[in-house]
């Protein structure tokens, strides 16, 4: 069950990135109880506890003390109290923002005695959100856009892939062209950007627990599983779907920074799908870098393949066709799951037909 974000989601969001609680909260307070539970799901949990627990900077005219907004949270004045302070809205909203965060850190309808609904809406929502999101380890809202401004907008039209581009990596590499075809075929159905331009990915939730320890198993189960097989359910073919994925994933809060290196990381990218934890081992500066650059050219993304492929020695094996070798060192162990090596073949039994220069 999955629904788009909106647009005071967004800001609300982009305020928590800024470490601005007041702000954030004051966006958060105009969320309907549906996609409420979801939003303060998106981040870390250590980051809702700051939304709501943390000593706010007191805003001009603030004043202090106002009664009963603070009822339920931390001791002190908290972020709540002083949004509070500064509009209707948010005052109105509190007892359900203050269920709500309850049930989210929870992760559970009955958490403490004294949390119970405010409204039957709420009641609602909470079991809806409990359910889908808890249970069932369903999306809680579709991101559309990075919201971290971390990576280049999409360019239209990038340049494609010439013959004469594949027939000089296949003369680098003294393969046949192909081969390469075959690889780009199966790993993107041949194609490096999909219709907005951005480029085709794929975000790997086992990877992403990998390289966070399995800190989000738990509270983010959508974007992170202990295993390839477990991850293959929270794909569905779309690439709106991987970028929600990833950019949810960057959105999280890791070790004191912004997880987008450890998404990036945990992506494969491009015509080729390279992942882009190889970043270093190819010759880029960074994740995000490598990121960037994906979304320039085929021409990088062939360019990544060439030095992947030179850098686990998988030159032999693809020269010699030997798929099941190379889907092992190309894909992993786990290659099998989803039949690679197979498919290698039967794309390699293609283009071997086709006509090609």
């Amino acid at each position: 069950m999955t629904a788009d974000m909106s647009d005071a989601c967004e800001q609300y969001i982009r305020w928590m990135i800024r470490g601005v609680p007041l702000v954030a909260f004051r966006f958060v307070s105009q969320l309907q109880d549906q996609e409420l539970f979801r939003a303060l799901a998106i981040p870390a949990r250590e980051e809702i506890d700051d939304l709501f627990n943390t000593e706010p900077q007191a805003p001009p005219g603030f004043a202090p003390g106002i009664p009963g907004v603070g009822a339920g949270l931390s001791p002190g004045r908290s972020a709540a109290l002083g949004a509070a302070a500064m509009g209707g809205q948010v005052l109105t909203r509190l007892p359900q923002m203050i269920y709500a965060y309850r049930v989210v850190k929870s992760g559970a309808l009955k958490f403490a005695p004294d949390a119970t609904p405010p409204t039957s809406a709420a009641d609602a929502a909470a079991k809806n959100y409990v359910y889908h999101c808890v249970v069932l380890g369903a999306f809680r809202l579709n991101t559309l856009r990075d919201l971290t401004d971390s990576l280049p907008a999409a360019v239209s039209k990038p340049p494609a892939l010439s013959d004469a581009d594949y027939n000089a990596a296949a003369t680098t590499l003294g393969i046949d062209v192909p081969a390469m075809k075959a690889v780009a075929h199966v790993e993107s159905a041949g194609s490096g950007f999909g219709a907005d331009g951005r480029p085709i990915i794929r975000y790997e939730l086992h990877r992403f627990q990998r390289k966070t320890h399995s800190h989000f198993h738990k509270t983010h189960p959508y974007l992170s599983q202990p295993s390839l097989s477990a991850g293959n359910a929270y794909h569905d073919g779309s690439q709106s779907t991987e970028y929600s994925m990833l950019y949810n994933a960057m959105l999280l809060k890791y070790k004191g920074g912004r997880a987008i290196e450890q998404a990036i990381e945990s992506t494969s990218w491009g015509k080729f799908q390279v992942m882009g934890e190889n970043w270093s081992d190819l010759g880029w500066s960074s994740a995000l870098q490598f990121a960037t650059d994906m979304y320039v050219s085929e021409a990088n993304h062939l360019k990544a393949f060439v030095k992947f492929v030179h850098h686990k020695g998988l030159t032999n094996a693809l020269k010699q066709h030997h798929w099941a070798t190379f889907a092992a060192g190309y894909n992993g162990p786990s290659y099998a799951v989803n039949q690679y090596d197979t498919r290698l073949q039967h794309a390699f039994n293609r283009y071997t037909a086709a006509p090609h220069p």
